[in-house]
């Protein structure tokens, strides 16, 4: 090849020679400049950047009853989500399109149908500016998508990068009320509440620490084990710019399940109990009250402390208290304008007066004292309190009845409040705090330590209660009247003219400290001392007596059982949700072991047997159920204060246990304005014995 030939490719070769040499002296020169001339402002634009972990929501477990129906579950709602890190990584040149195309999708589902496409598209930027330093979490757009528009953003999945829609757990109670107020609700935790839950034993343990947006159980079940069902959740990792723009993502933990919570409770016997409970007191709202509204029941174990159902009135369906609550929910639940809230565990938090459900205590006191016998008969007249004084400040019998001689059988069997007065007085002048004493050792008045919260104490009066509750009032007033003596007379004392006007201004304070000091004694002697009118209210139920219907039942399944004060408890096991193995398990536990004699005990037990046999007060409720056996003890719980407007309205108090031999379930329940209790509860403890026993009614019933 001779040289004319060769020169097109030698130009050729040298201007592929200059254009390689030109892209290294660029590719050298931006090195330089990034790494050199600029390398401090790109590593302190790296450095900017941090990872930011993001908790991935769990599914919270379920609540199932003792049969493993499902009481509480989380089902999956359907949210838009818009995913900034997704949108900015799209081929999409604009984003704001992107939006705007979405905004043309939802429009038909939007809450405000008014809103034109390009005001929603506002709404959207908007809502993602007020993230804009959260942009490595994906925004909410909006929430319960139907599932057509599922179907159009699937559909349109390539033209709305970052656009998805998501399941994610929500709260979910398909039985609606059936146990409402003992489930509880979930919802937010309050600023005021992260401390108390983060002092859960089980929490401390596993090293967990409540946090201000974290969704927790607001009562019952679903708080006192909020823990367990909240299972763990899941961690993202995502590494955000120093303009909160993220870079990268990755899930670092996997969400965990929350436990399964199996209850104690038999679904079907709290159905059959709480219907029960609505047509009593709708029975007595249309015949007897109007007002009647309220009212509790617990059936519980005798010999383990499971509480088997347990229902309060009115119903709480705690689906309504989930997400967005209005003024007229927030009234029914939590206020009281013009029906009881609803929120209220009446079982477990709701005091009442015993009334004639009391006697047993009082019958197992004179007893255990010997201040009488089984047997000793009393003449049902008010002359047997003793002398006029005492007769003054005794009760007649109720509904003007004379029951005749009545020993403790009989005056059980109908609830003669002659015979308890007398045997109170009894026991009071003997040993004014044995009643209380007992009455504690049987879990009246104290905390019974069931595992769920709102638990109220309660309360067992006697002499000494009365003392220390009354006294420091007046202690508080006699001071106040003897300072502002002083504060009288003092700069009177020191401008006296001379010793016969400082005389007579001391004579006159002394006299006026006198005044107040027989002001004082004559108010301790009438509020503060106890009286003989105490020993007979309280030896019946009255006075100051309030207790819960958990109590209650408790109470007489301690009486029945022998004497083991059982710890009531709702919850039987925790179970693995996936393996179905037992993570925790409750088991009974006996608080104490009471003090009364067996024999005692037995002689109680039988006496409760005649309440619903022959003449007793209970006797009409079960003469047609062949197979029943047990005892029962009505009760008319006055509300109020003699001679006032409240001391005419009473409430029905009912207690049961059956069978007699070897008991098994013990009753309490409690109708308020519901009047006599074998009219009212005691047909709610009918209902149950014949659900769990499976007793039927000769009249078809």
């Amino acid at each position: 090849m001779d040289d004319n030939e060769r020169k097109p490719y030698v130009h050729r070769f040298w201007g592929l020679t200059t254009v390689v040499v030109l892209v290294f002296l660029i590719l050298g020169f931006n090195l330089w400049r990034l790494q050199i001339a600029q390398g401090s402002y790109y590593s302190a634009m790296a450095k900017g950047n941090v990872m930011q972990l993001v908790k991935i929501p769990t599914t919270r477990g379920d609540i199932v009853d003792k049969n493993k129906q499902i009481l509480a579950t989380s089902v999956p709602e359907f949210v838009l989500t818009l995913d900034w890190l997704d949108l900015q990584q799209s081929k999409s040149t604009n984003w704001k399109d992107v939006v705007h195309r979405l905004a043309g999708f939802i429009k038909p589902y939007w809450p405000n149908a008014n809103q034109s496409v390009d005001s929603i598209t506002m709404d959207i930027l908007a809502n993602i500016q007020n993230h804009q330093w959260e942009r490595y979490r994906p925004v909410t757009i909006l929430e319960n998508v139907p599932q057509e528009l599922q179907a159009i953003i699937a559909e349109h999945q390539d033209e709305l990068p970052g656009v998805s829609v998501d399941a994610i757990p929500i709260r979910s109670y398909p039985q609606n009320t059936l146990a409402g107020q003992l489930l509880g609700y979930v919802r937010e935790i309050g600023p005021n509440e992260i401390d108390q839950f983060n002092q859960n034993p089980d929490a401390q343990k596993a090293g967990f620490e409540y946090q201000q947006g974290d969704l927790v159980g607001k009562d019952g079940v679903e708080k006192s084990y909020d823990f367990w069902l909240r299972g763990k959740e899941g961690i993202q990792q995502v590494e955000v710019d120093n303009n909160a723009r993220p870079v990268s993502k990755q899930v670092v933990q996997a969400p965990e399940p929350g436990k399964t919570v199996q209850l104690t409770i038999d679904g079907d016997l709290q159905k059959t109990v709480e219907d029960s409970l609505d047509q009593v007191i709708a029975n007595v709202q249309q015949h007897t009250n109007p007002n009647a509204k309220s009212g509790a029941a617990v059936v519980i174990d005798v010999n383990t402390g499971k509480i088997l159902a347990m229902a309060s009135r009115p119903g709480m369906n705690p689906n309504d208290l989930i997400g967005t609550i209005s003024q007229a929910t927030s009234d029914k639940y939590f206020t009281n304008k013009e029906a009881p809230a609803a929120s209220l565990n009446r079982a477990l938090a709701g005091l009442y007066p015993p009334g004639s459900v009391f006697k047993m205590v009082t019958a197992m006191a004179v007893l255990q004292l010997k201040l009488t016998t089984p047997e000793e008969k009393i003449n049902d007249v008010l002359s047997s309190l003793g002398d006029r004084p005492s007769q003054q400040q005794g009760f007649e019998e109720w509904g003007g009845n004379n029951f005749g001689l009545v020993n403790l059988y009989r005056a059980l069997a109908l609830s003669s409040d002659i015979y308890f007065e007398v045997m109170g007085r009894r026991v009071f002048d003997a040993n004014p705090e044995f009643i209380g004493q007992i009455a504690h050792e049987f879990g009246l008045g104290t905390d019974t330590g069931v595992d769920l919260p709102g638990e109220a104490k309660g309360l067992v009066p006697s002499a000494a209660w009365k003392k220390a509750y009354y006294q420091p009032n007046y202690d508080k007033q006699r001071d106040q009247k003897l300072a502002d003596i002083d504060s009288k007379y003092a700069p009177k004392l020191a401008q006296a003219a001379d010793a016969a006007s400082k005389q007579k201004l001391q004579a006159a304070e002394d006299a006026e400290k006198k005044q107040v000091q027989a002001w004082y004694e004559s108010m301790i002697t009438q509020y503060v001392n106890w009286k003989v009118y105490d020993s007979y209210n309280n030896a019946i139920g009255q006075g100051y007596n309030d207790y819960t219907p958990l109590q209650l039942a408790d109470y007489v399944a301690t009486i029945v059982n022998g004497g083991k004060h059982y710890r009531p408890y709702i919850v039987d096991k925790i179970l693995d949700p996936i393996t179905g193995k037992v993570v925790e398990q409750n088991q009974p536990k006996v608080e104490n072991t009471v003090s009364i004699s067996p024999d005692v005990l037995d002689t109680v037990k039988k006496g409760m047997a005649a309440v619903t046999t022959g003449e007793g007060t209970g006797a009409f409720l079960f003469s047609d159920i062949p197979d029943f056996s047990g005892g029962a003890k009505t009760g008319t719980a006055q509300i109020g204060s003699k001679n006032t407007i409240s001391g005419e309205l009473y409430n029905g108090v009912f207690v049961a246990f059956a069978p007699y031999d070897h008991p098994q379930i013990a009753f309490a329940g409690v109708v308020e304005y519901g009047s006599h209790g074998s009219d009212t509860a005691g047909y709610v403890a009918r209902a149950a014995f014949m659900k769990y026993f499976g007793w039927k009614s000769t009249n078809g019933g």
